[in-house]
């Protein structure tokens, strides 16, 4: 049950991040103002040292990292509870401990594809990556164990369930609640239209922008009118790509650089299908903004989306059958001719996911 009162809260990132506009719209700033909303105090606690774009707010609170671990210092604070994105790092340990040791009560957020054991995949000596894996795990397991709840994702917490470096009494101590969504991202009610939205930053690696043009390419030459808004900076060869598509083509196509909430929300609700490239995610923030717009999902069928790939699960989306641009391209064909053929609903979709996402909960959790 919501607390009926105000109660005073913290969220803190244990690591310099820029407090610009940009973190106030996801993560640990944007569960500080969607619980501010709510009428509940709270704010972003991160170490120094401080940037130039940070905001001028009384909602952002720098300390030197040291302070972080104090019990003293977190008691002195004043507040009720703490939201501590960690990533189950065993380098922030020490935050975890102090927070417990202050008496508050403490959600972490594991934000993670649920692959618990990376470091037996990479590169090198067998036997140091088992030994690292070892300690990693064990370290994690004591970090998260300091959490009065854990908040993340179904695929992590079945993961986290069946690891024997977890176990049962840790797995039950978690949440679904793979990101926290601002409250403007909710269906209105509008028709869909036969529309394609890709959401992310293009210039950074992992959400493969090669991979999105030539499965739009692929698109455009098999069906004849679905039209494509892809959102977020874009890469000097995406920017090329477009310029140079034909004209018939180009008009089916909106590169529209960055969006607002606000604007991202209005192209979800005219949008049927949100499309991941990516290679890897975690709980990936704009198939969930999508979601709760009432769009389906498609993505790849790569060991790195098993997040995104559970969103596809409540008749929400479709994974391809290979992570090639002609399978997706074959997923994005078969989502559009399900809600062509009234198979997919907006209003169910955003119904079943809707609730998964807010903010809300956390304030019930930490009271």
């Amino acid at each position: 049950m919501m607390s009926s009162f105000p109660r005073r809260f913290a969220t803190c990132t244990p690591v310099a991040f820029h407090a610009n506009d940009y973190f106030f719209t996801r993560d640990t700033g944007l569960i500080c103002k969607e619980l501010q909303k709510l009428g509940h105090q709270c704010r972003v606690i991160m170490p120094l040292p401080a940037h130039a774009d940070d905001l001028a707010t009384e909602s952002l609170l720098r300390v030197p990292q040291k302070t972080l671990s104090s019990p003293g210092w977190w008691r002195g604070l004043g507040v009720d509870g703490v939201v501590l994105y960690s990533w189950g790092d065993p380098r922030y340990l020490s935050v975890a401990r102090a927070i417990r040791k202050a008496g508050l009560k403490l959600i972490i957020h594991f934000d993670s594809s649920g692959e618990l054991h990376e470091h037996l995949s990479r590169p090198g000596s067998k036997l140091i990556n088992k030994a690292k894996d070892i300690l990693i795990n064990l370290l994690r397991s004591k970090h998260l164990g300091y959490a009065h709840f854990i908040t993340t994702s179904g695929p992590c917490i079945e993961a986290l369930s069946k690891d024997s470096s977890y176990g049962a009494e840790l797995a039950a101590r978690c949440k679904g609640f793979p990101a926290p969504v601002s409250s403007c991202f909710q269906y209105y009610g509008g028709e869909k239209q036969p529309r394609i939205i890709c959401v992310g930053n293009w210039h950074t690696t992992v959400k493969r922008a090669g991979m999105l043009m030539r499965t739009i390419d692929a698109l455009l030459q098999r069906h004849s009118s679905a039209l494509v808004d892809i959102c977020g900076p874009a890469t000097p060869a995406l920017q090329d790509w477009w310029t140079n598509l034909q004209e018939s083509a180009k008009n089916r196509v909106q590169l529209r650089g960055f969006c607002n909430h606000e604007q991202l929300s209005k192209l979800y609700n005219r949008a049927s299908v949100s499309l991941c490239t990516s290679e890897s995610e975690g709980s990936h923030g704009a198939s969930a903004e999508a979601l709760c717009c009432g769009c389906s999902v498609v993505c790849p069928p790569r060991p790195l989306l098993s997040v995104v790939r559970w969103y596809t699960e409540k008749n929400s989306g479709t994974v391809s059958r290979e992570d090639t641009p002609e399978e997706l391209c074959s997923a994005l064909l078969e989502e559009l001719e399900k809600w062509q053929k009234g198979e997919r609903s907006a209003a169910d979709i955003a119904a079943a996911w809707n609730p998964c996402f807010r903010v809300s909960q956390l304030a019930e959790w930490l009271s």
